[in-house]
Formats: C-alpha cells, structure tokens, sequence
C-alpha cells in the first residue's frame, strides 16, 4: 500500500480540469445536438445517424490501449490534451465534410478515440495523485460537474446559432473546443507534475504489475468490480437508450413532458454533486457508489412494477424515472476512486477499463434492450435494467464489500 501525500498546492478547482468541461461540450451537446440530424439530413435516412453514434460510443473501448500508453510512457499529459484537441479536429472533420457521407465514420472515429483518451487520462490526474480523501472527494466532485456544466454552455452555444449552417455550427464546435483545448495545454504541467511525483513514489510496485496479463485483469477483485460496472451501465444506459419510447409508451407522458423531464434530471443531477461529495469526503467512495447502484436498481424496478399498474402511472413512472437518473452522480463520483482501490495495474489502464465498461455496458443495453421492446414491449427493457442492477447489487454486497473493508484495514495499518 502507498500512504496518501500532502495534498500540497492541491486545490478543489484547477483549470485542467477544463478537459471535461470541453467534453461535456463536445459529445453531450454538440455531437448530440448537432450530428444525428447532420447526418441525416445528407443520407437521407436516420439509420446512418445510428451508425455514426454508435462509432463515436463505441470508441470507449479503446479506453485500456489509451490508458495503458499513457502509463507506459508517463504521458498521461500528453493523452490527454491530444484529445481535447482530437475532439475539436473532428468537429473541423465534420465542417469540412458537410456534404460527403463517405467521410462520416472516420470523422466519428476521431470524436471517439478523443473522448475515450479524456476520459481514460483526466480521472487519474486525482486518483493516481495520492491525495488526502477529503481532497480527492473535492476534487473528482468539481471534476465530474465539468460535464455537465460543458454540455449547458454548449448546449446555450448551440441554441445561440440556431439559424447556422451545420457547417458553421461545426467550426463553432472546432473553435469553442480548440480554444479549451489551449487551455489545458498551459494549465497541465503542475497537476501531472504532482502526478508523476505519485507515481515514482510507488514505482516499484507499477514496474511489478505492467507485466499483468488480460486473466489477472479480469480474474481478479477488480474484474469483479468491472462486471458490476458494466450491469449497472446496462440498467442506466439501457433505459435512457429508449427514454423517449418508455415513458410516452408505457406511462402515456407526451412528448413535450417528456422532454422536460428529461432537462430537469439534468440540472438536478447538478445539485445532487455537492452532497454526494461531501459525503465521499466523509465517508470514502465505497458507500457512495453502492447508494447510487441501489438507487438505480430501484428506479428501474419502479419504472418496471408502475409499468404494470393502470392507475397513477404518470406520476409514479415520473418519480422513478427522476430516482433512476439522480442516482448517476453518486455512481460516477464512486466509480474511478473504487476502480483504483481494487486495482494492481497502473491508473491510466485502470480507468481505460472503467470507460470502456460503459461502452460495453451500453452496448448492451441498447442492442437487448432494443430487441425487447420489437418482441415484448418497451416495458421489458425495464424488467432487463432492474435485473442487471439487481445482479449488480448482489455482487457488491456478497464479494466488493468484504474487499473494500480489506483495503480501508490496510489503510489504517499504514497509516
């Protein structure tokens, strides 16, 4: 065990952090907002807007290559301005290409490689940094508002330059993330300096596990921790695949409703950080995020079980669809500090892994609980959530929680 460090010039803000700010921007607003009906527009047909997203999505997985690159060559750094820079050369990408089809799978297969590298590099410039819990919990907090602080402003951007071409739109994008992008250029030394700092006091044992093979990845508590990852995604992101299919199908919530629902989760979610915060910085990640897997399973459950009822599903279904998204800054906040508790592999890989937990979860998700709904009826991808959760929840009950009580003993013995 390496014992926690000074949190030093540390602070709860720190202008890098910024990276996340820009994807919340790049991927939540402007490739959400912008690209589905971009490419659609020019294809003629939604299916290859599905084909574009899922390419982007599907960069995730490349996540642990990333991740593992970034600890081979101590460039977690260099990873990770590359893609927010990577994010707004797919948006000049984009501009460029308003009118060949052809280009858009490339296009999208730079915007997924770039989100998967800021996601697998920015979370390890707090966990892999050994700081004081109170501090880690301050930080990874304001960290993971970035995102959707991010996807506000460039969703007000957006709603600005309405009347724009796609193209001038794009180079809007390229122009806003770029400008981030310098940022985070110039405001990267310290944190990976403090980083890098970490990393040497406990190289010994990261020479050690950089020999660790795919089976002592996944044979491992941490594998064990990752398929819990991957069934929570599927309950979280499975629902809000079909969001606006379940809740006008299945409860009767119009469309307009539906939508407002939607935004409210949002800026909820916002003030749901704080408090989830503070509670990591009292409590440690291990509570947290299994509060937030509990919750999800019940809001899936309850979406589920209102489905079946023939009075009060409106407001009912709405109250569980609202528990089903609060729960996620609780699980985002838990999931990287968890992931490298359990882990005996360097930060960069840990959290390339967490990442692409996501994409496989949502693949998932989306794929079974697509073919649920043609062969069953949307309420199914319902009853598909809660059982995933449900598995989730039973693994980190019966074999996660015995693991974190070993790491938290350890702790204090080194202490």
């Amino acid at each position: 065990m390496t014992a926690r460090t000074s949190s030093g010039s540390a602070k709860t803000f720190e202008w890098w952090m910024l990276t996340m700010f820009a994807m919340g921007a790049a991927y939540s607003a402007f490739v959400s907002l912008l690209i589905p009906p971009f490419v659609t527009e020019v294809t003629g047909n939604a299916s290859s807007a599905g084909v574009v997203m899922a390419i982007i999505a599907l960069g995730a997985i490349l996540g642990p290559p990333l991740g593992s690159f970034a600890d081979k060559y101590s460039a977690h750094r260099l990873v990770l301005v590359a893609g927010v820079f990577g994010m707004a050369l797919s948006f000049v990408m984009y501009a460029l290409s308003a009118t060949d089809g052809a280009l858009f799978a490339l296009d999208a297969l730079v915007m997924g490689i770039s989100v998967a590298a800021v996601s697998a590099t920015g979370p390890v410039f707090i966990v892999g940094a050994n700081l004081p819990q109170e501090i880690e919990a301050k930080q990874m907090t304001t960290f993971q508002l970035m995102m959707p602080a991010g996807q506000v402003v460039g969703g007000l951007l957006l709603a600005a330059a309405a009347n724009w071409s796609f193209d001038a739109r794009f180079w809007l994008g390229a122009g806003f993330i770029g400008l981030l992008g310098v940022v985070a250029l110039f405001t990267t030394s310290a944190p990976n300096a403090r980083l890098q700092a970490a990393i040497s006091q406990r190289q010994e044992v990261v020479t050690e596990v950089r020999k660790a093979t795919l089976k002592q990845v996944f044979v491992s508590t941490f594998g064990l921790f990752w398929l819990v990852l991957v069934l929570t995604s599927i309950t979280s992101n499975g629902i809000n695949s079909q969001i606006a299919n379940i809740l006008p199908n299945v409860y009767g919530i119009e469309e307009r409703t539906t939508s407002a629902l939607i935004s409210a989760a949002g800026l909820i979610n916002i003030l749901v950080f704080f408090p989830a915060g503070r509670w990591m910085g009292r409590s440690g990640p291990f509570p947290v995020f299994t509060a937030g897997i509990i919750a999800r399973t019940a809001g899936a459950l309850g979406m589920a079980g209102v489905g079946l009822a023939l009075d009060n599903a409106v407001i009912l279904g709405a109250a569980f669809m609202q528990l089903l998204y609060q729960a996620n800054p609780f699980v985002r906040l838990g999931q990287s500090t968890n992931a490298a508790r359990f882990a005996t592999f360097p930060q960069g890989a840990v959290q390339g892994w967490v990442i692409a937990s996501s994409a496989v979860g949502g693949f998932i998700g989306a794929v079974l609980g697509g073919f649920l709904a043609d062969s069953v009826g949307f309420n199914s991808i319902n009853w598909m959530a809660a059982i995933a959760g449900g598995l989730a929840v039973l693994l980190t009950v019966l074999w996660l929680t015995p693991a974190n009580r070993k790491f938290e003993a350890e702790q204090e013995a080194d202490a």
